[in-house]
């Protein structure tokens, strides 16, 4: 991994690397009677099977994903370690795979912690994400639904490989994420990004440093939140920070910003100006909340997006804004039972067309209800319905149910 990486990147893993390198100071506790393995390896897992009531194609590929699934009629399994090198250094990995595919390396990173009196942490690899609340809730029994929300999930027209040449050639893909084309660059057909991934970690290095009630995250990454990334593709790094303030163990509030160049060195020859893949970033601002009391569990989450995209002629095509917005609540009816509910809103900015003005994408509004049971210690069953609605695409409505089972350990 490291030789496909950018020089800035292998100069800040190599200073992780080396600040975990200190000597412990405290005597190491004696070997636990299972032996090293049980003292220093700790594993967990998941499984998840979910099944909705249409394909991919029929559902108008709302709940499409960037791994080429739906993420309401997917197999996921994973496996999760953690191996304790040191009081200081860890190393922690998830290993998933999608549909019974390859197993793939969804995190992949080693923690350092160099003074055990601070709580700082350096993350350096395949992180977690930096960006929102939503990502980085990482077990599929954290969502309390089986869809995601918009900003982290539903495919955009924007894609890093291709650009439209005019605006009426963006419109035409209008609701088209799934499959988009463009003049400019790879003319293939290809899935456009999501604002924020958040089934993708990307690779580099955060840090992490708490003291209560305040939790503050740092990173520089290959890729941009709506394109994580193992390898760099254009030169160009993220910068990424993220704020929480928990003054109560029920009240959390957070702040979230991220920046850094998303257009592929492919482009390189295409794009006009001297400003090149560096001026042309994708800029993501979020805030979000989560209140508990009682049975209540409540959540909100805001991200606001600008891709800035160059400018062909004298039609500009520049600065794409898309909102996004989202409520969840979750109750507990009984010990084991909850219901839950979800109202979600993507919007996009508007652009001149020859047809007048429209917005670059079709705006999306999705409203999700179900509730989960868990039947056994480890086994949860959800269900749920969900209403799409967007105004362009081939499809434009779509009412789904959904069922899932997710087991762990």
């Amino acid at each position: 991994m490291l030789c496909a990486m950018s020089p800035w990147l292998r100069a800040m893993l190599l200073l992780a690397a080396t600040a975990s390198a200190a000597p412990c100071v405290a005597q190491e506790a004696p070997p636990a009677p299972g032996g090293w393995f049980a003292e220093h390896v700790r594993l967990s897992g998941e499984a998840s099977a979910a099944m909705s009531t249409t394909t991919a194609r029929e559902e108008g590929w709302f709940n499409f994903s960037d791994y080429e699934n739906s993420t309401v009629r997917s197999l996921r399994l994973s496996l999760v370690g953690e191996v304790t090198l040191s009081r200081r250094i860890a190393l922690i990995t998830e290993v998933r795979t999608l549909q019974l595919d390859r197993p793939e390396a969804y995190a992949l990173y080693v923690r350092v912690r160099p003074w055990l009196s601070q709580a700082l942490d350096i993350h350096a690899g395949r992180i977690p994400p930096t960006f929102g609340s939503f990502p980085r809730r990482l077990y599929v029994a954290d969502n309390p639904l089986i869809g995601m929300p918009l900003a982290f999930q539903y495919l955009t027209s924007i894609r890093p490989d291709a650009l439209p040449a005019t605006p009426d050639e963006l419109a035409r893909m209008r609701g088209r994420g799934w499959l988009a084309n463009y003049s400019v660059g790879d003319r293939r057909e290809a899935a456009g990004l999501p604002i924020a991934n958040a089934l993708r970690w990307d690779t580099g290095v955060q840090v992490r440093w708490q003291r209560d009630p305040v939790t503050l995250y740092g990173a520089i990454t290959q890729g941009t939140v709506g394109n994580p990334r193992l390898s760099d593709d254009n030169g160009g790094p993220q910068l990424a920070a993220r704020l929480a303030y928990a003054p109560h163990p029920a009240v959390t509030v957070a702040a979230s910003v991220a920046s850094g160049a998303y257009l592929a060195r492919s482009l390189t020859s295409s794009l006009p100006g001297p400003g090149r893949l560096r001026s042309h970033r994708q800029q993501a601002y979020g805030a979000d909340v989560e209140l508990s009391r009682d049975r209540w569990l409540i959540r909100g989450e805001a991200v606001w997006n600008r891709w800035e995209q160059p400018a062909f002629g004298v039609q500009s095509v520049r600065d794409l804004s898309a909102t996004a917005a989202m409520v969840e609540a979750r109750y507990k009816l009984w010990p084991g039972v909850y219901a839950a509910g979800r109202v979600d809103r993507l919007g996009f900015s508007t652009i001149t067309t020859t047809l007048g003005a429209r917005t670059w994408d079709a705006d999306v509004t999705r409203v999700e209800l179900g509730g989960g049971w868990t039947v056994h210690r480890h086994v949860l069953v959800k269900a749920s319905w969900q209403r799409n609605r967007r105004d362009g695409g081939r499809v434009r409505a779509s009412d789904i149910g959904v069922a899932q089972v997710v087991t762990w350990f």
